[in-house]
């Protein structure tokens, strides 16, 4: 345990799981339960629902559940500890330092990660200013950036010797361990540290508390490689980091703009459109698919319109499709990026550019259209069925009927026939889709990478069922207690689980599922949610929670007949023989007994 129980419950309770699923995603109320689109596997139907009484998550379609906290484990892509501490800043709760040695050792490195990224920023910075930073400064000039849009986004300038930084940093008693950790400095076939960035104009990377989390270093003349950026360390993530987004999060506008380079954001930051964002030398990821849409309505992608900039913006499209986001693409001009278009032709032409941004069908079908020439019935017929496939592909029915209406107009075909042709291609995802689902075991994986002897699959279910009866009829400890002790549970982290529920129970008196699922591993959270939702629901528990009982006993009786076969197998001694079968013939009244009772 790496905090307190009631801090984390504390934290739990203080998270209403409603609220906080809605800043990911659109839910509708429907009867007892909130429903929307589940944000961990592609679907069309909400499965995904949100329990406002019992503050918990699951989707039937993909089979995961569990807290608010596995719920921003899993969204956030954050360890346990991280979505704790994230939950604890939402709602102005102070964690204290863990118990853990090791997490506040963690804690401790990454603090002092931290300020010496700090201090390193302070380093660059005041070489730009300085006499070695004079051909910096007259790029940064040249490229039409001001001292005050050099001071707002820190920028720097890493000095071409070898370890200058290095040493700076090792003289205020940084160790070199966390040199090399942070990133800002590598070990030389010589055995001696250098400066990993030197020569490059320096773009620090702030996250949104304003932290400096890392670096980006970009050459004056025509060196290669052009850019470089810091490696993940434990402070920084490029897959999961937006550049300027500490800035763009807090723009009067509702939209995000995503550019491709650091230039290209501070450009435009300078010249009053201050809702661009850069992803970190990487194609676009699912996480930050999810954190533009958590902070905006709209998202726009303005990439260059060369070859690589058309397939970055298709990838970055259906990452962003699929992660909810309203989407719209800003086409640049052949050959043109936003910072230089934008130095030429001024902030007010942009903006026209992006009032004029076309919607996700309309930039899919317009690459789709550029494939084929159209001179030939054969290029005709394979357009209308891309434009079909991509129709069937979206979620909203009347852009849908609209989009088809036009193409059919457009290319001289019947509405109906091209509407015809999307309707197979609905029809037979669905089927796919139906079948795909239905060919799931439910459990997936099993539960917290245990080994084959950690569990017993005849077992595993019934035990994680009483768990989640006990949790919804705490009533009925005593006679769970008495009868299925955490010793008997065979599923090892069944078990795991039935000493710290027990464990409350005695101390507490209560405990309710999503408090039980806390600092649970997300597949077995899952699980036991799955269970709640699918079978959890029982008019007469009392009654469910004694047939459950007895069906453990059961099986339990019947490994017992098992072995003592084996034993009068190999038994030599009569009297010992004698005495196994009458063993086995009380037994086995017994199971028929038990038998009639479930």
């Amino acid at each position: 345990m790496l905090y307190p129980e009631q801090i984390i419950e504390e934290v739990r309770l203080r998270n209403d799981i409603v609220e906080v699923v809605s800043g990911y995603l659109k839910l509708e109320r429907k009867g007892r339960s909130y429903w929307g689109l589940c944000p961990f596997h592609s679907e069309k139907t909400p499965s995904f629902s949100v329990e406002p009484n019992k503050q918990f998550f699951y989707c039937f379609g993909c089979n995961r559940g569990g807290s608010v906290i596995q719920f921003i484990m899993s969204i956030e892509n954050l360890e346990f500890v991280e979505a704790l501490k994230f939950l604890a800043d939402r709602v102005g709760i102070t964690l204290p330092e863990s118990e853990d040695p090791k997490e506040r050792d963690r804690a401790k490195r990454r603090k002092r990660i931290l300020e010496l990224n700090r201090q390193a920023a302070r380093f660059y910075f005041k070489t730009l200013a300085g006499e070695n930073g004079l051909e910096a400064q007259n790029y940064l000039k040249n490229r039409g950036l001001s001292a005050k849009t050099i001071k707002k986004f820190g920028l720097g300038y890493s000095p071409t010797g070898w370890d200058e930084l290095t040493r700076v940093l090792l003289e205020n008693q940084f160790p070199e361990d966390l040199l090399l950790e942070s990133g800002l400095s590598i070990r030389a076939k010589s055995g001696e540290l250098i400066d990993r960035f030197r020569g490059r104009i320096m773009f620090p990377i702030f996250d949104i508390r304003g932290n400096i989390i890392g670096f980006g270093g970009r050459v004056t003349d025509g060196s290669m490689p052009k850019y470089m950026n810091s490696p993940d360390t434990p402070v920084y993530n490029k897959s999961r980091e937006l550049y300027g987004l500490n800035y763009a999060r807090s723009s009067p506008s509702k939209r995000l703009l995503i550019v491709e380079g650091y230039m290209d954001v501070i450009s435009l930051h300078q010249a009053g459109i201050d809702f661009a964002v850069a992803s970190l030398g990487t194609a676009l990821t699912k996480m930050q698919a999810w954190i533009l849409k958590k902070y905006s309505e709209e998202v726009i992608i303005a990439y260059d319109s060369d070859s690589a900039g058309q397939a970055a913006t298709m990838r970055g499209l259906e990452i962003l499709e699929e992660a909810g986001c309203n989407v719209r693409v800003l086409i640049m001009p052949e050959g043109k990026d936003p910072d230089e278009y934008v130095r030429n032709n001024g902030p007010e032409k942009f903006k026209n550019l992006i009032d004029r941004a076309i919607s996700l069908l309309d930039y899919k079908i317009g690459v789709k259209r550029n494939m084929h020439n159209l001179d030939t019935i054969e290029d005709k017929l394979k357009l209308l069925n891309g434009i079909a496939d991509t129709l069937a592909e979206h979620d909203n029915p009347i852009e849908r009927e609209l989009y088809a209406k036009n193409y059919a107009r457009e290319y001289g075909i019947s509405y109906e026939s091209l509407q015809e042709e999307i309707n197979k291609r609905i029809n037979r995802k669905s089927r796919a889709g139906d079948y795909s689902t239905s060919m799931r075991d439910g459990r997936g994986r099993r539960l917290g990478g245990q080994k084959k002897e950690d569990f017993d699959t005849r077992y595993s279910e019934l035990e994680y069922m009483l768990l989640v009866m006990l949790c919804h009829e705490n009533r009925f400890y005593k006679l769970i207690s008495e009868n299925y002790s955490p010793e008997s549970y065979r599923d090892r982290k069944a078990g795991e689980i039935a000493r710290k529920l027990y464990k409350k129970l005695e101390e507490n008196k209560s405990c309710v599922l999503a408090e039980l699922l806390s600092d649970m591993d997300p597949g077995s959270a899952s699980y036991l949610v799955r269970l709640s939702k699918t079978k959890g629901e029982i008019s007469e528990p009392e009654k469910a929670i004694k047939q459950i009982l007895n069906k453990l006993a059961i099986l339990k009786l019947e490994d017992l007949q098992k072995q003592t076969i084996e034993r009068i197998k190999n038994e030599q001694d009569g009297e010992t023989r004698q005495q196994l079968g009458l063993e086995f013939s009380i037994r086995a009244e017994k199971i028929a007994e038990l038998k009639k009772m479930v």
